[in-house]
């Protein structure tokens, strides 16, 4: 597995382009805030030849949604979301404002849902669409087992630092219960790649938190 992380946006937030051998690549929240990120985006996909063939979105607040108009013009393609987020494809127009930032055009609507146990191939390259509701209600995590990587959007950050859960949808206790049966059953030694910040192991983790 081949990985590049962008931050993008005034949130900052993590944007993951993810291939193989083959140059078969899958874009996780494609963040690009404006058309300087985003060209920043497509030159890299350009340089490195790669041919996307899924939009992966963790879930569908609008700071991890901002490029994905942008990355489906580019790249022909629908984005794939949790329909328990249908409510943020409907309202991030309304709620971005509450922040004092301006949207950048339209609002994506979930192109193809995602369900709980999906297997997304891509190449030689699978990660699985594990439910992980609690900072939103349609929040998934994204496991390649083959490579012991998970990506885990807002659910858990590093440094036992967890999504918030005061927006629409967000239920701490279903968080916490959440990271306790689905991310922390896994393999220690797990790279966890979040929307945010750096980069932890699952054995971390679990260290920091009693849950």
């Amino acid at each position: 597995m081949n990985l590049q992380v962008f931050e993008f946006n005034m949130l900052p937030t993590n944007t993951y382009v993810v291939w193989d051998e083959g140059r078969e690549a899958v874009l996780i929240d494609p963040a690009c805030y404006g058309p300087s990120e985003q060209q920043v985006l497509a030159r890299f996909l350009t340089a490195e030849g790669l041919t996307v063939r899924h939009i992966l979105c963790t879930h569908f607040h609008f700071d991890h949604i901002f490029g994905v108009p942008f990355a489906e013009t580019l790249c022909n393609l629908y984005c794939e979301a949790h329909e328990g987020d249908s409510w943020w494809a409907e309202h991030n127009a309304d709620e971005v404002r509450t922040f004092g930032i301006p949207y950048p055009g339209t609002p994506p609507v979930i192109g193809h849902t995602l369900h709980d146990g999906d297997i997304i191939r891509c190449g030689t390259l699978e990660l699985q669409c594990l439910h992980t509701p609690g900072h939103s209600r349609g929040s998934v995590s994204f496991y390649c087992a083959a490579e012991g990587v998970l990506f885990s959007g807002d659910t858990l950050f590093a440094y036992g630092g967890v999504g918030r859960t005061d927006l629409h949808g967000g239920d701490y206790a279903e968080l916490l219960y959440s990271i306790r049966t689905r991310l922390f059953t896994l393999p220690d030694a797990t790279v966890v790649y979040p929307g945010h910040g750096p980069s932890t192991t699952i054995r971390t983790e679990r260290n920091f938190h009693n849950i």
